[in-house]
């Protein structure tokens, strides 16, 4: 049984065996759409896996919780959620000006602790396998926040 497996603003970096998609025709993804505006035109609970490699940070601070929650929403129960973030704890998350959202490793309370999502007003549960940072260029002094995590159904 094939995968379904989505690679979110993939940009140049086309992964094989994903549905590579981008809100820019340019980069000729396999599905251009604004997931930010839009939504992922994907029925509940059908997607296997979510990549997410420097995607996050270009998202308005206005539209993080409900990208997470469509990210949430069209994973399988269990499904897994990846994501490499500039973190603010270098200077890679500030030196793009055409980031958005500002990241780090405890933004992800929000969305993996029940007290956190509550602040928020989060339907989206996550719970983590992996998390951490990795300094991913000593010359820029760059910092990713990286994350591996599985879907909890709320019920």
């Amino acid at each position: 049984m094939e995968q379904t497996q989505l690679n979110l603003g993939c940009g140049s970096k086309q992964l094989e065996g994903f549905v590579n998609i981008d809100k820019r025709a340019s980069v000729d993804p396999d599905l251009c759409c604004d997931i930010a505006t839009g939504g992922l035109p994907y029925e509940d609970n059908t997607v296997d896996m979510v990549m997410a490699y420097d995607f996050l940070e270009h998202i308005h601070p206005d539209k993080v919780i409900f990208v997470i929650e469509e990210i949430h929403r069209v994973l399988k129960p269990g499904g897994i959620f990846q994501h490499h973030t500039p973190s603010t704890d270098g200077r890679g998350a500030w030196q793009d000006p055409t980031h958005r959202s500002f990241w780090n490793f405890n933004s992800w309370n929000y969305f993996t602790e029940d007290i956190w999502r509550e602040e928020i007003g989060t339907s989206a549960k996550f719970e983590i396998i992996e998390l951490g940072d990795i300094l991913t260029s000593t010359v820029h002094q760059i910092i990713h926040t990286y994350g591996k995590f599985r879907k909890v159904v709320v019920s």
